[in-house]
């Protein structure tokens, strides 16, 4: 596993470059549940499980169900034609039945070889699966006794063939069922690991012993191919009864919490963005407090797909239980335990999105002061910052649409407008408040004037005014988030942002101008069609003072 961690040249506390061994925790292997995959000794590779391991995965896998379930209907087919139609086919179906029974009782000895077959009868699976070897040894034992004619006639032989058949393809008809569902959940959890063992198959990751990351408990539908929400409430009350509490990172989903009896809590934030930074510490403290009651509570987070926002909110937590480690090593830590052992580093599942790792950083620098302290700075009491303007460099564009814009206006295509007459930026504001025990938000929205129209070469600016008190500059405190739309969103309401990012004006420095490269950007930081050159450039009146004394302890 060492030689999969990134030789990053990182800029850490001390000075000092880690080596492999540091991205790595060792933690007591008793500590971990059993039949989940782990971190062992620095440098070593984790215990794989059946999936990883075992060649037979391709009998859960949606296309093979599928094709026996048609390959079974094929040779009912068969039987009914010679029954009916051609009996001189006689000769044909006794070979391609020798070919199938061949091929199925390889597939029966496989299955009982690789499967886990104590987790299938939790499952309800057995059953089903025996009555398939049933049903095939029948068929085999019929197709023997029609050799002999005194036995078995062939007509009779024909009716039982063709009962056993549609009796076959009943019981495969639920099989592929079971397999097609841990097919789609897997092909929809992509390279996330699982926690496959005691009759469970979820989206569903210890980072650590008592750390849990997921997916969305979903119902209806939706439970086909994600995580069912009936299989996460047994999980929890068989495996953590009464010592779990999870947390619900999504602010557009919701589900049923009456089985996981009010340990359920909601800490709902968009998707592909952040959480603002004073949700992120209530979070953090409420999770470490109820971690360190008992070292057999179990916190467990999740969003939709258990990835981005999840990453966030798990690598803080992470950073809170271990106080000497820093953002990058709690981001991987995150991307190595969520992924499977067999993915390749560039595929890992982690936190991608710049201002999402931005945020990380934050919380980092300010993890050790106490709570009261960073609520009282955030509860939009901190010093304000006077934005002036928004400025944006070295913009491409490529066959006449402005690259990486997707046709942003629909049927009324971006169609490159030089002038950039239209473009349109939002800034958003969010604060904590402490009466309503939450965090608000209030927008402001700038189109470019006339004046600010500039040649391709030079950019594109926009002067953020304050419009409430009629003064030449906006003044804002805690986080803000800046969208920059090329249309004019109040009349395309449906156009997509250009690219936007997040910041913390108490984290702005006293320079007065932050300048976000490609990379720094959210939505266009992997956007090949946009220029590497490309940047944001904010100018600001910087505030006096150190807003965060960061020799104050927890």
């Amino acid at each position: 596993m060492a030689d999969d961690i990134p030789d990053l040249e990182l800029d850490i506390k001390g000075g000092q470059k880690p080596t492999n061994d540091d991205w790595i925790v060792d933690y007591d292997m008793e500590a971990f549940p059993k039949s989940e995959p782990q971190l062992e000794s620095p440098g070593t590779e984790r215990r794989r499980g059946f999936r990883e391991t075992c060649t037979g995965a391709f009998l859960e896998a949606v296309w093979y169900n599928a094709a026996i379930i048609i390959l079974l209907l094929c040779w009912a087919a068969l039987i009914l034609v010679e029954l009916f139609l051609l009996p001189g086919l006689e000769t044909i179906k006794t070979y391609v039945g020798y070919a199938l029974h061949i091929y199925f009782v390889f597939e029966l000895l496989l299955r009982v070889c690789v499967y886990n077959w104590m987790d299938e009868y939790r499952a309800g699976n057995v059953k089903w699966y025996a009555l398939d070897a049933l049903l095939l040894f029948a068929a085999i034992g019929v197709e023997i006794a029609v050799r002999f004619p005194s036995l078995i006639p062939l007509q009779a032989d024909l009716y039982l063939q063709l009962g056993i058949s549609l009796g076959r393809i009943v019981v495969r008809i639920y099989i592929g069922y079971i397999g097609l569902l841990k097919g789609a959940r897997r092909l929809v959890g992509g390279n996330k690991r699982r926690f496959i063992g005691g009759g469970f198959d979820l989206d569903l990751t210890y980072i650590e012993p008592q750390l849990i990351a997921m997916g969305l408990p979903s119902i209806k539908y939706e439970g086909l191919y994600r995580n069912p929400l009936k299989e996460v409430q047994r999980f929890f009350n068989t495996r953590h009864a009464r010592k779990y509490r999870i947390y619900n990172l999504c602010e557009e989903r919701d589900y049923p919490e009456e089985g996981f009896h009010g340990r359920v809590k909601r800490f709902g934030f968009d998707d592909h963005n952040p959480p603002p930074l004073s949700l992120l510490v209530r979070l953090c403290n409420e999770a470490s407090l109820y971690l360190k009651q008992d070292k057999h509570h179990v916190v467990a987070i999740h969003c939709k797909g258990g990835k981005g926002r999840t990453g966030v909110v798990t690598a803080a937590i992470l950073m809170r239980l271990h106080m000497d480690w820093y953002a990058e090593k709690a981001l991987l830590k995150f991307a190595v335990m969520r992924t499977d052992d067999d993915v390749s580093q560039a595929k890992r599942v982690g936190v991608d999105g710049p201002s999402q790792r931005r945020y990380v950083e934050y919380w980092e620098k300010i993890r050790a002061i106490s709570y009261r302290k960073s609520m009282e700075i955030l509860s939009h009491r901190g010093p304000k910052c006077k934005f002036k303007r928004l400025s944006l460099y070295n913009i491409n564009f490529f066959d006449g649409l402005l690259a990486g814009s997707r046709g942003t206006r629909g049927s009324h295509d971006f169609q490159g407008d030089l002038t950039f007459a239209s473009w349109t930026l939002m800034v958003t504001n969010y604060w904590y408040n402490p009466k309503l025990g939450r965090e608000e938000k209030k927008s402001y929205i700038f189109n470019t004037d006339a004046k600010d129209r500039k040649p391709l070469a030079e950019g594109l600016s926009f002067n953020i005014r304050s419009w409430e008190k009629k003064s030449s500059q906006l003044e804002l405190t805690g986080d803000v988030r800046f969208q920059v739309y090329p249309a004019n969103i109040q009349v395309y309401t449906k156009t997509p942002a250009f690219c936007e990012f997040w910041v913390h004006t108490s984290f702005l420095s006293k320079s007065g101008q932050f300048i976000l490269r490609k990379t720094d950007l959210d939505r266009v930081f992997r956007d090949t069609k946009i220029d590497n050159e490309f940047n944001v450039q904010l100018t600001y009146d910087p505030f006096e003072g150190d807003v965060w004394d960061l020799d104050d302890e927890t």
